[in-house]
């Protein structure tokens, strides 16, 4: 959560705090229309409506897997905000107590101001959680590759050939295969993903979305409760007859970092890498393992809403990993 982020919760508890004051003292003397309109003002436009700023600026974009559209706004809109509400209260309350013309249209400027920052909030969660369009990432061509030479199998009854699995190019699928992946091997993939129910990727641009969040199969098959292994076993066999084979590669270790990025996805780095777990609670607390968000977020965008430098975020991941 950024500074301003926590400036607006720490503010609406300051609001609330005097609020019940007022209310307190609303109670004991008579504070007339001003302790009324105070009273109100503060809980509702300090208390409620800060508390619902920050968090609101902090959650709902992570919810849809994308930063805030106008960062930038955030600092702007929590002085606004706080200026203006004091400004309200105070110069309604110079208004009632002296009748001056004056505080009058200094009340209706702060309250201008109030609706300002508020807009300002509507405007950027609301283009924040919009579908954005995503600028397709340009894929290189390759040549389609010929289908392997078959070995004869003879026996005394027949003979016919089989396909030589060393010579054939390698595209295994698990859970954590990326779905673009799949459709940037093999394009036939998409049919057959749509076939087992991800129907969204028959809309137009939606396999750029899916890219970008580096969404996978099991993601997928959770998210509209499919059925992973059926998934799994029709890839394999359209990948089988495209001439691929979904033998998976035991060698290979599991425990080079090298490849991670900045682009790594938090969840991927959780459950291929054990041992990232205590620099992920030095930096993130416990959260990350629970949280939803880490099967979307990047190791970039969970830094930056944490106010944690991703360089030197990485590179004490990747000595714990060495």
């Amino acid at each position: 959560m950024s500074y301003y982020m926590k400036s607006f919760v720490f503010a609406s508890l300051f609001y609330l705090g005097l609020g019940v004051i007022i209310g307190f003292l609303n109670g004991v003397v008579d504070m007339g229309y001003f302790g009324v309109f105070a009273h109100t003002h503060l809980n509702l436009l300090g208390f409620m409506s800060m508390i619902v700023f920050g968090i609101g600026y902090f959650i709902l974009p992570r919810f849809n897997g994308v930063d805030l559209r106008f960062p930038s706004w955030v600092a702007i809109h929590f002085y606004l905000g706080n200026i203006s509400l004091v400004g309200m209260i105070s110069f309604r309350g110079m208004q009632v107590s002296t009748g001056e013309d004056i505080y009058t249209i200094l009340f209706i400027i702060s309250a201008a101001l109030q609706s300002i920052s508020i807009f300002m909030f509507i405007i950027n969660v609301a283009l924040t959680l919009m579908p954005q369009k995503v600028d397709p990432i340009p894929m290189k061509k390759e040549p389609a590759q010929p289908l392997p030479k078959a070995k004869p199998i003879t026996s005394n009854k027949q003979s016919f050939d089989i396909p030589d699995e060393s010579t054939m190019p390698n595209m295994p699928v698990d859970a954590d295969t990326k779905v673009s992946d799949l459709v940037d091997r093999l394009p036939s993939l998409q049919k057959v993903l749509i076939d087992c129910g991800l129907m969204s990727l028959n809309m137009p641009g939606h396999i750029d979305k899916v890219r970008q969040m580096g969404i996978t199969i099991g993601m997928a098959a959770a998210n509209h409760s499919l059925d992973l292994d059926t998934m799994i076993l029709k890839l394999e066999t359209e990948l089988k007859r495209n001439g691929f084979s979904t033998t998976k590669d035991f060698s290979a270790s599991n425990t080079d970092a090298s490849s991670i990025d900045s682009n790594t996805l938090i969840g991927e780095i959780i459950a291929n890498y054990p041992k990232a777990t205590p620099v992920f609670q030095k930096h993130f607390g416990d959260g990350c393992f629970d949280c939803p968000g880490q099967s979307y977020e990047s190791v970039d965008m969970a830094c930056r809403i944490h106010n944690i430098d991703p360089a030197q975020f990485l590179v004490e991941l990747k000595e714990a990993l060495a």
